[in-house]
Parts: structure tokens; sequence; C-alpha cells
């Protein structure tokens, strides 16, 4: 019985997600504005998020580096720019201007970050565009800011009814 309890319960929170959300991003707290800021506060703008143990991981300096080519392109405007840092030092040495999220260790497992490093791109709608532990083109980057869920799936081409 309570299988089929949670399964309805499963299915009743799917329901209430909006439509062109299918993969909703975890939310988390993030650290250093606000008391109560999260990742829902900024419903309506891009989050780019790197997770890493350690700010100085090769994979984390290299994707700050990649992000930074294409950061004037982005602006503040368009993507805001979350590191989520399990070992100190809780800075990110870049032009981008990097917010800090609080409980990164949570973050990781929400997130099921299995090793030292991911990126994830967040669209506008909440919906987790994209999540990798692989470093990732730049271009893939600015295609995931600014083609959210819907665009993409209107973009695709429509699949042949067979015979």
């Amino acid at each position: 019985m309570k299988p089929l309890v949670r399964a309805a319960l499963a299915l009743s929170l799917c329901a209430t997600a909006h439509a062109g959300v299918v993969r909703p991003a975890p939310n988390f707290a993030i650290q250093g504005i606000a008391r109560g800021t999260t990742l829902q506060t900024y419903r309506g703008q891009t989050v780019v998020l790197l997770i890493t143990r350690n700010a100085r991981q090769k994979k984390f300096r290299e994707m700050v580096l990649r992000l930074k080519r294409l950061y004037g392109q982005f602006s503040t405007e368009r993507a805001l720019f979350v590191a989520a840092i399990e070992n100190g030092p809780q800075e990110v040495h870049s032009d981008i201007p990097f917010l800090l999220a609080a409980d990164p260790p949570q973050i990781a497992a929400d997130y099921s970050v299995p090793g030292p490093f991911a990126i994830a791109v967040i669209g506008v709608d909440g919906n987790l565009d994209l999540i990798t532990t692989r470093l990732v083109a730049p271009e893939r980057i600015r295609d995931a800011l600014f083609d959210n869920y819907e665009t993409q799936a209107a973009a695709r081409p429509s699949p042949t009814p067979t015979q």
C-alpha cells in the first residue's frame, strides 16, 4: 500500500509542475545575499551552476576560463553564475561575478554528482537543461542559455509515423 501512496504523490507533484519543465532543478540556497535567497528566487533568469570539491580543481578552473570567453555575450542580465565549492578557498578567481551556494555537499548529492566536478545549466523555467561532469564547449553552454527546453523541443524534427 505504501508504494502506491508514494507513486500517487510523485504523480501529483509532476502534474503540478509547468508542462515545459520536464526535469525540475533541485532548489538550493545562495549565501551572502538576502536571507532565504534560493534558486527559485531567480526563476526567469538562467543559472549556470559549477559544482566542485575544490576551486583549484583542474576541470573547474578550465571551465571558468571557457565561460569567461563568452561572458560578454551572457552578461549578468542573461545569466547568473553560481559556484558550489565543498573545500575552500570559498572564492572564484574570475572576472565573472560568481555567487556562492550554501551547503555544497548537499547540492552535489541533490544533483547526483559522482565526482569532483560538474556543470549544470538551469533554464529560465526552472528546467535542468544541462548537467554533466565533463568539460563543455562554451558554445554548448551558450546554446543551453539561449534555448530553453521549450525552444529546443520546438526545434526538434517531429517524429514520422510508422506504417
